[in-house]
């Protein structure tokens, strides 16, 4: 582990990284753990997506039943299933968010959390996790409201605000204001990267949808599924090199400090 991250022992401090390096480390990563990283994305993604696609040919199917029985007793009782399960899933999410970037960051610090550990990390810290989700979409969406720039400065100054919840226990505002001393003097160099990452995850999806996009509704949500199921970690591979990144260059950072803050915010 050592070599991929690029040191020689765990008192060396980790060294700032590139755009281009924080990229080419999230691949060798990923090549290494993807049997790690897969699975983890796949027990969330694969289902959910598989529901979405369904309900979403249900409605198409039944679009003038639907607006027919919009006074119904059964309409009410499928809108509040589907609600019930989009809530599911969000919460879902929140989970696997937590549950990849736990596994990452450990296995950056020369750990192997597993499948059942790291989720088991995300459920214990659902409420925490689904605070911090809120306050930064809330926080961005009203920079947008007000204009859209300054939605983008706040959006890109709050971006490693789960990292800083999963590997140093921060919560709350806290955890905003973590991601937002690292961000600052650095906003280009993580704009830049959350970019790059973004396209490539798009170009990736693409290639993989595309050819499944004119056919029926479960060729699509299987190849929506597995696009996701790939590209994911790979985001969330370069969510916390990012936040690595700003620590080393704000503060020294090392193996045996990452280990400290992994165990503390487990504690």
């Amino acid at each position: 582990m050592s070599e991929t991250i690029g040191h020689d022992g765990g008192m060396a401090a980790l060294p700032p990284r590139g755009i281009g390096q924080i990229l080419s480390t999230a691949f060798q990563l990923y090549r290494r753990y993807w049997r790690t990283l897969l699975p983890i994305a796949a027990l969330v993604v694969v289902p959910l997506t598989l529901l979405q696609y369904a309900i979403g040919d249900w409605v198409r199917s039944h679009g003038q039943q639907v607006q027919d029985e919009v006074g119904s007793t059964s309409f009410w009782a499928q809108a509040t299933a589907w609600l019930l399960a989009a809530l599911v899933g969000l919460l879902l999410y929140q989970v696997l968010t937590a549950a990849i970037t736990r596994a990452i960051a450990a296995e950056v610090a020369g750990q192997d959390p597993g499948v059942e550990q790291s989720y088991r990390f995300g459920l214990a810290r659902l409420g925490p996790i689904l605070v911090v989700s809120i306050l930064v979409g809330l926080a961005t969406l009203l920079g947008l409201i007000v204009f859209i720039i300054p939605g983008i400065y706040i959006g890109v100054r709050l971006v490693v605000s789960i990292q800083a919840l999963v590997v140093e226990g921060k919560q709350g505002t806290e955890a905003m204001r973590r991601s937002w001393d690292l961000v600052g003097g650095h906003w280009w160099h993580a704009a830049f990267t959350v970019v790059l990452a973004g396209l490539l995850t798009e170009v990736v999806n693409a290639a993989i949808t595309a050819p499944f996009s004119a056919g029926a509704w479960l060729a699509q949500a299987v190849a929506a599924a597995v696009a996701m199921t790939v590209t994911l970690p790979f985001g969330a591979l370069v969510g916390v090199l990012l936040y690595l990144d700003l620590r080393a260059r704000r503060e020294r950072l090392d193996l045996d400090t990452l280990k400290t803050d992994l165990q503390t915010s487990a504690a």
